[in-house]
């Protein structure tokens, strides 16, 4: 790897780290403090997303090509699954067990990965993830705020997400495209998709509704802000992966996974006994 590409990794996950951290800490504000529903601020996202991207291929800093839109609907689909899921999770599960059941991205890359695309691992790598395994489940038992229907979001959160990164990968492969490129077809496509199945799930209207007629500037400030926070997040995973891998990008984030927690812990008070802070260190050393 050059020098250039070096630079290139460090500078994404660094952007990665903390519009990562930025984006648990605002939703779940948004979340507790507005009410505002979850698709209809994933679908904010993905449209503000679009928007970034635009504006970024206006200022020639990629140029969009043509591709087909059959071909971008999996992914679209499992892009929205990724960012609706991954959001419920943090909606009904405290930052600390939201944390360890996202950290199952990694083993769930590990098999499709495997199974799917040949790629083959190290006894050490897949002994590393025993740890994460072993945490989750004593993080389960000893939270003190467990939620079952928040564990079960949280494993189909980790479970689409895994699928969705290795695509992430190997669709700029097949395509030939960068990862700029191939967001820029994800984004309006998955915002279309929610907006098609937002009136059957969540309320346009009233005090939990999209289009609360009485939220202040403040609110909507707050809600575009972590649009453009989750814009940062998601060219810097499209970035990273592209340049590395989804395995490389996983395993990387111990530094993020621990200030998360902490950060979360002291904004919204989530208790946390001994053992749930023992089997977060364990998780910690399996990533």
């Amino acid at each position: 790897m050059s020098l250039a590409e070096k630079l290139n990794v460090i500078t994404s996950l660094s952007l990665n780290f903390f519009t990562s951290i930025a984006i648990i800490q605002v939703n779940k504000y948004i979340y507790i403090n507005y009410k505002f529903p979850n698709m209809g601020l994933t679908c904010i996202h993905f449209l503000i997303t679009f928007l970034g991207l635009l504006i970024c291929s206006l200022f020639g800093i990629f140029q969009i090509v043509k591709v087909p839109i059959i071909k971008m609907i999996p992914m679209s689909i499992t892009f929205c699954g990724f960012v609706a899921l991954t959001n419920y999770s943090l909606e009904y599960n405290t930052i600390g067990t939201y944390q360890c059941l996202k950290a199952l991205t990694t083993p769930g890359v590990m098999i499709i990965s495997f199974n799917f695309y040949n790629h083959i691992y190290s006894n050490k790598v897949i002994l590393s993830i025993l740890p994460v395994l072993f945490g989750v489940v004593f993080n389960s038992i000893y939270d003190l705020k467990f939620n079952f229907l928040g564990f079960l979001l949280g494993l189909s959160a980790a479970s689409i997400t895994s699928l969705y990164q290795v695509w992430i990968g190997e669709k700029q492969k097949e395509l030939k495209i960068n990862a700029l490129q191939l967001l820029t077809y994800q984004a309006p496509l998955s915002a279309f998709f929610l907006m098609l199945i937002i009136p059957f799930f969540e309320p346009l209207y009233g005090p939990t509704g999209l289009f609360k007629l009485d939220r202040s500037p403040t609110e909507w400030l707050v809600i575009v802000m972590s649009g453009v926070i989750a814009f940062g997040v998601n060219i810097t995973i499209y970035w990273i992966i592209g340049i590395t891998s989804a395995l490389t990008y996983n395993m990387s984030g111990n530094l993020k996974f621990i200030t998360t927690i902490v950060v979360g812990s002291i904004l919204f008070h989530d208790p946390m006994k001994l053992q749930q802070m023992m089997s977060i260190i364990m998780v910690t050393i399996g990533k």
